[in-house]
C-alpha cells in the first residue's frame, strides 16, 4: 500500500492550491483561525495546501509539514468550531509541494 492509500485510508485529504485567486484568499483568511504564532503575511504567498482529517492525523500532518520544509501551518475554522479538522500550508510552491509529499509519505508511520 502506498503513502496515498495509506492516507485515504486514515480520512486524510491532501489538495495543493498554485497562485490561489483573490477570492480564495478571502474564503480561507477569514476562516484562518487567529494566533499570535502564526506570521502575518505581506502579500499573498505562491500556494496553499489544504489538509482535512480526523484531530490526530491534523496534529501530526502538521508537525511533519513544518519539519520538512520552509512553510507555515494554520488552523482553519470548519462548520463546527470546536473540531479542528482542517490545517492550511502556507509558502512558496515548492515547499508546498515538499511538505505535503512529506505528510502523504510519513503520516502513517507517526502512529503507534
Amino acid at each position: 500500500m502506498n503513502g496515498s492509500d495509506n492516507n485515504r485510508a486514515l480520512g486524510v485529504s491532501l489538495r495543493l492550491v498554485k497562485r490561489p485567486s483573490k477570492g480564495f484568499w478571502a474564503i480561507l483568511e477569514g476562516r484562518r483561525v487567529d494566533s499570535s504564532y502564526f506570521e502575518k503575511y505581506q502579500q499573498p504567498v505562491d500556494a496553499v495546501g489544504l489538509i482535512q482529517g480526523p484531530v490526530a492525523a491534523i496534529l501530526a500532518a502538521s508537525d511533519i509539514a513544518e519539519k520538512a520544509a520552509a512553510v507555515q501551518v494554520a488552523e482553519i475554522r470548519g462548520v463546527c468550531p470546536t473540531h479542528m479538522t482542517l490545517i492550511a500550508v502556507y509558502g512558496d510552491t515548492s515547499a508546498v509541494e515538499a511538505a505535503l509529499q512529506a505528510v502523504s509519505e510519513q503520516l502513517c508511520d507517526t502512529m503507534f
